[in-house]
């Protein structure tokens, strides 16, 4: 081995192991970076080559010296692609789970000011007018709890319809979201493309695109398959959102008001609210993240119940106040009230509804005469409260159509709040695995350093010793005697 192989081969190490330590030293650097992947330097002998020899016998080759062939990316793609498969579910679910905990404070029961305790009050009322059929003032108090429900029963759906609303808007936002993120990945894999061909590393860009990717799993349920090239395939429901370095669309078309989620006749404005592409018009089918539990929550009512949880409680507001059993509020207090005699003689419905609007929206208090308040029964005459008393017995049959209405809901909600809870503990226990094994690890960190660092003085003391060898040979060979 030559004296000059030694000199390259020491140089080449402190190369390498300089290279090694900016590895570490960029490790340690982002300990705390969100989505940062630790890397390593990957050391490789550099093969020597055998001297020329005039001599038959044996020869060592020449010291080639060490090169950092690679620095890879610790990532694990199966670890990577399980965050985002939990990310989607959690995310679908956590958005049920919101819908319903603001459904619930919408209606806030049980309570002072739920609507079970303003139907008490106006039967109640029936009750006080059966008792003191003759005073005015009863009758009145009657009226105006009447108004009070009316009113109470409106204030709720329009707070539904709100919330509806606020809902679609969010959904059509997280659209633009799931856009501008496919845009984002079809950029860094033209990028990371180049880079690759390039020979270059293009590490803190993957490290970009995978957290890219994972807010598009939480978005709409994506899912990464990767290519040769380093480029990843995007795919929603079984279509490509991103191919290679092309990105695709989604639009939210449908209603944008409560009351058009029911039209048969889907149209960029009416009908159910769903995600399209945007070039083609079809459906997208997502099944996981947030805009799917979005519009999952969005969906129209049905006979069964089971339809978008927003409509389902405008439905069962306008159920209670009448429905095709004729047992909604409106229905059998105007019946019972049909059945009696006013004194004014004039039999009016007690309850009218608005044609052209939701009967949640459209109800209201048809008397406003005290005296056309029918509290007896016929030919009982005006002390007589019978007929009152046959209506306030029917806060049992109203009262249980409201409180099935709160019971399906607290349920819902509560199995909606447990689901999502699960899924978010089994997205971090998933999410903590990756960052076991991608992480930075201190400890680790600086035990490489200190590898590398007494490396690098070793061939720093390598390339000494040669320096003394040659001045030995060079400036004080021959010189004894002189």
């Amino acid at each position: 081995m030559s004296t000059f192989s030694t000199l390259n081969g020491a140089l080449t190490s402190l190369i390498a192991q300089r290279q090694a330590l900016e590895i570490a030293g960029q490790n340690i650097a982002n300990v705390n970076t969100p989505g940062y992947t630790r890397q390593r330097a990957n050391l490789q002998a550099i093969e020597g080559v055998a001297p020329a020899s005039m001599t038959s016998g044996p020869q060592g080759a020449l010291n080639g010296g060490v090169l950092v062939s690679s620095i890879d990316r610790l990532g694990d793609i199966f670890l990577e692609a399980r965050v985002r498969h939990e990310s989607s579910s959690a995310s679908f679910l956590k958005a049920v789970a919101d819908t319903h905990a603001l459904l619930e404070s919408t209606i806030a029961e049980p309570g002072e000011k739920g609507l079970a305790a303003q139907l008490d009050t106006f039967f109640n009322s029936w009750q006080d007018v059966a008792n003191r059929p003759d005073d005015d003032a009863a009758r009145a108090v009657l009226l105006e709890n009447a108004n009070t429900l009316v009113a109470r029963i409106a204030s709720g759906y329009q707070a539904v319809e709100t919330q509806w609303q606020a809902t679609r808007t969010q959904a059509g936002a997280l659209a633009t979201e799931v856009n501008t993120a496919a845009a984002a990945v079809a950029d860094l894999n033209a990028r990371i493309k180049a880079i690759t061909v390039s020979g270059g590393s293009p590490n803190a860009l993957i490290d970009q695109r995978n957290q890219v990717l994972t807010q598009l799993s939480g978005l709409v349920g994506a899912e990464a398959r990767l290519r040769e090239d380093g480029t990843v395939d995007v795919m929603v429901g079984g279509n490509a959102l991103v191919r290679g370095e092309n990105a695709h669309r989604v639009v939210v078309q449908g209603a944008r008001i409560l009351r058009d989620v029911d039209d048969p006749l889907p149209t960029e404005a009416k009908g159910q609210v769903r995600l399209l592409w945007a070039d083609s018009a079809s459906e997208v089918g997502a099944t996981g993240g947030r805009l799917a539990g979005l519009l999952s929550v969005l969906a129209p009512s049905n006979t069964a119940g089971t339809g978008g949880a927003i409509a389902e409680l405008a439905n069962s507001l306008n159920s209670l106040v009448t429905n095709t059993d004729a047992t909604g509020l409106a229905d059998v207090v105007n019946d019972q009230h049909g059945k009696g005699v006013p004194p004014s003689g004039v039999i009016k419905s007690f309850f009218d509804i608005r044609a052209g609007e939701a009967p949640a929206l459209g109800l209201h208090v048809g008397i406003t005469d005290v005296a056309d308040v029918a509290a007896a029964a016929p030919d009982a005459g005006d002390r007589d409260g019978s007929n009152a008393d046959e209506i306030s017995r029917l806060t049992r049959d109203v009262g249980a159509l409201w409180s099935r209405t709160v019971v399906d809901l607290g349920v819902s909600a509560r199995t909606a709040t447990q689901r999502a809870t699960n899924a978010e503990a089994t997205r971090a226990v998933a999410d903590g695995l990756l960052t076991a094994q991608a992480g930075v690890n201190l400890d680790e960190e600086t035990v490489n350093l200190m590898a590398y660092q007494r490396a690098y003085e070793a061939a720093a003391r390598v390339i000494t010793s040669v320096d003394q060898i040659l001045d030995t040979l060079i400036n004080r060979t021959g010189v004894v005697g002189r």
